[in-house]
């Protein structure tokens, strides 16, 4: 009785960071702001792919104020209509792919944006990050957009073989992978920390991490930023719609002396195997 009794214990940090249940319903905001961070996943065959005027749709909807997605089309007609659609409401964007056929960043906004800078990760990776500089009702705030190392996981997932030498195979191919995909994750992390340490602005950080809560990626990113899920999310918090629903990978963390999240969605929309996470921030405590 005492071994599950302390297994449970000692796993308490991570079950609180994938389900919460708020005491008290917070109060409505003052000052509302209301940030997305969504993987769009945009390849044709496996998803339905994302159509421009009903994403549009649901950021009005929704009344999102600033957008980061990550693998956004890198050309063609659906990116185009992405972009004509989601600047009706937005009209402030920036879009960064570190070479050709990279996968590609893209951030919109309902407020000017006053810089921009890419991260590219020293050749290892066709994963990016981006930060950018806002004009939030005349405050300045630095946003990051990231995307960090896949873990592999649901393309290199072993499948059932009576082969015990095919099965061994590749599990040990798993191994490697997932090794090896991490250490360049916590080499991405190290990166991103630095660059947050340096802001001299409040930040909002959105992203897909591919990395769960109990990570030194997730640990190092956060650092001491809020996660807005921890704060205002409802019920179990997943952000990966496959694999069983085990993982959240999807974040906004945020500075708590600027902001404080208030609510917390994260739909299951049809158009990617990522959800989309939608936070609610109150901006009245710097008042």
């Amino acid at each position: 009785m005492v071994v599950p009794i302390a297994a449970l214990l000692l796993n308490v940090p991570y079950l609180s960071s994938v389900f919460h249940w708020p005491i008290r319903k917070p109060a409505l905001p003052e000052r509302g702001v209301t940030v997305a961070t969504y993987n769009i996943h945009n390849e044709i065959g496996e998803n339905r792919f994302l159509n421009g005027k009903q994403f549009a749709l649901f950021l009005a909807e929704e009344a999102i104020d600033m957008l980061s997605l990550q693998e956004f089309p890198d050309e063609g007609v659906e990116r185009e209509e992405l972009i004509a659609e989601i600047t009706r409401i937005l009209p402030y964007y920036r879009i960064f792919s570190p070479r050709p056929e990279a996968m590609t960043l893209a951030f919109f906004s309902r407020f000017p944006i006053l810089d921009m800078e890419p991260v590219v990760f020293a050749g290892e990776t066709d994963n990016a990050s981006m930060w950018v500089d806002l004009d939030l009702e005349g405050e300045r705030i630095r946003v990051f957009n990231n995307h960090l190392q896949t873990t592999n996981l649901n393309q290199y997932r072993v499948r059932f073989s009576l082969n015990i030498s095919e099965l061994l195979s590749q599990v040990n191919r798993l191994k490697n992978v997932v090794e090896e995909n991490g250490s360049i994750r916590t080499r991405q992390a190290d990166v991103i920390r630095k660059l947050l340490d340096e802001s001299p602005y409040p930040l909002v950080v959105c992203g897909d991490f591919n990395a769960t809560p109990s990570s030194y990626t997730y640990r190092t990113i956060k650092g001491r930023l809020r996660d807005s899920f921890r704060d205002a999310g409802k019920g179990y918090g997943y952000s990966y719609r496959y694999l069983k629903k085990l993982y959240r990978i999807d974040y906004i963390f945020y500075s708590p002396e600027n902001f404080r999240a208030i609510r917390y969605y994260s739909p299951e929309l049809e158009y990617s195997d990522h959800k989309p996470v939608v936070v609610t921030f109150d901006l009245a405590l710097h008042d």
